[in-house]
């Protein structure tokens, strides 16, 4: 019965309504449902979801479903999620035109009801986009747009892509060939690098667990935790963005292959070094290789150096002058390197090239 009622009131919007607002405003259908081109918007997704891959990627299921509907309108829609900001406020205020919102767990609050609209439940986990009731025609143009778009395969191949089941690390049913919904975009990229893309699919599950609304205590953004200075450094503008936190992300990662590339250093040693300078930043490991250097230990072999490491945080065991940042505990280093590559290794065996 509720999926009838939602198709009667999709109806309604594809057929019935455009014509109400062509007779009694003088607009045809076609310029009704492009209300919004040339306009510029900003949206905030404040959904949880995405750490646990059984919940799905909800945070990436708007971002690309606002960015085809801003594609559609032909207009322009910035998008962000909602973070320690006060959604309600943001909306009210007119810094945000459109709140992704859980319709049941977060409804309208009673104070702000006379103040705000939600579009038709987008999808079957009661999702809503919420405007402002002053921007009564942004409603009306998603609505529009919507009610036929569900119904569409591309729609259906969309919903699957960001809230299908992916598999982590625990392969109980065997082979998958899938890790996450962006790995189209990781594979594009990773062959920038001539990394094998489920390397570069470890490191991004060891940043975010594929949630593109991840943000660290360092304040390391999106896929790939990357920093502002780093986005700016590449001319990337929006580290919520998949594609452009990647290629942000990989970027760098390329500045460190180039860093390490040198014949003293193997293939193995030379990924396990650029992890780890991607973790503790490239000064951080170029301190341990002094302290290598000191101890008479290999600098160029990861092994070696993960044994100097705990003698970095022990003042008087070696001159201080080698640690130009400081002394460093390492542990999360050592265990970031280990864990993506302990991955890495089930990837290979479990998941198609």
């Amino acid at each position: 019965m509720r999926s009838i009622l939602k198709l009667i009131i999709a109806l309604f919007f594809i057929i019935i309504h455009p014509v109400l607002s062509s007779s009694d405003e003088g607009h045809s259908a076609e310029s009704y449902s492009f209300h919004l081109e040339g306009s510029h918007l900003n949206a905030m997704v404040n959904i949880n979801g995405g750490m646990y891959l059984n919940h799905g990627h909800p945070v990436g299921f708007h971002f690309e479903l606002l960015n085809r509907f801003a594609s559609h309108q032909n207009c322009n829609i910035k998008i962000s999620p909602a973070q320690d900001k006060d959604p309600w406020e943001q909306l009210l205020s007119g810094k945000t035109d459109i709140l992704v919102m859980d319709a049941q767990k977060d409804s309208i609050p009673e104070e702000f009801s006379d103040k705000v609209i939600a579009s038709l439940e987008l999808n079957s986990n009661n999702q809503v986009w919420v405007v402002r009731k002053s921007d009564f025609p942004i409603l009306q143009s998603m609505n529009y747009w919507f009610g036929y778009y569900n119904h569409t395969k591309e729609y259906k191949n969309l919903e699957n892509k960001y809230y299908r089941i992916y598999s982590r690390t625990n392969f109980n049913n065997g082979p998958v060939n899938v890790l996450s919904p962006y790995d189209h975009i990781i594979k594009q990229y990773s062959r920038q690098l001539g990394w094998d893309w489920r390397l570069l699919a470890s490191l991004i599950y060891q940043e975010s667990k594929f949630k593109v609304s991840a943000r660290s205590s360092r304040n390391a953004y999106g896929l790939m935790q990357v920093l502002p200075s780093t986005a700016k450094a590449y001319d990337i503008d929006n580290l919520y963005d998949p594609e452009q936190n990647i290629k942000a992300g990989t970027l760098f990662l390329r500045r460190l292959v180039n860093l390490y590339n040198k014949e003293e250093i193997d293939s193995l040693n030379k990924i396990k070094l650029v992890l780890a300078a991607y973790n503790a930043g490239e000064g951080r490991v170029a301190d341990i290789q002094r302290v290598a250097e000191y101890k008479q230990i290999n600098q160029y072999h990861w092994d070696s150096l993960k044994t100097v490491i705990p003698l970095m945080n022990h003042k008087g065991e070696i001159p201080m002058d080698l640690l130009k940042h400081g002394s460093f505990k390492g542990i999360e280093t050592l265990n970031f390197v280990d864990e993506i590559l302990g991955r890495y290794d089930n990837y290979k065996a479990l998941v198609k090239k």
